[in-house]
């Protein structure tokens, strides 16, 4: 039998080292992120996200249900709506959007399902 030290991770946002997520068309911006558990190849999994104030993500689609929650600070969607810390959201299968962080954040995201760049346009 497996011991559950062996199969466990912990991460802790106040101690950990996050690593600079590179986004396309956005070279240089202030988003980290730490894989706490996401296989881009199956498009499964979560990771802690964190953005810097006025911080921006790529646009994108979702192919499947898109999770996160607010542990710190804020984001507005490309809709207008905004989201603020303690919000736990869910994105259905075909969502597209991109995101701006006013005062930078903190998020917990899990992805059931791959994630599409795409073009501002196709927004």
């Amino acid at each position: 039998m497996t011991n559950l030290s062996e199969l466990r991770t912990v991460a802790n946002i106040h101690t950990l080292k996050w690593e600079i997520l590179e986004q396309p068309g956005l070279p240089n911006e202030k988003v980290w992120w730490y894989n706490l558990s996401y296989d881009a190849e199956r498009g499964a999994g979560s990771y802690l996200y964190k953005m810097g104030k006025g911080a921006r993500s790529n646009p994108h689609e979702h192919d499947g249900p898109e999770e996160f929650f607010i542990l710190e600070g804020d984001l507005q969607d490309s809709d207008g709506f905004y989201y603020k810390e303690g919000d736990f959201v869910s994105l259905a299968a075909g969502s597209r959007h991109n995101s701006i962080s006013p005062s930078g954040c903190v998020i917990v995201v899990t992805h059931r399902g791959k994630v599409i760049d795409l073009d501002k346009s196709e927004l």
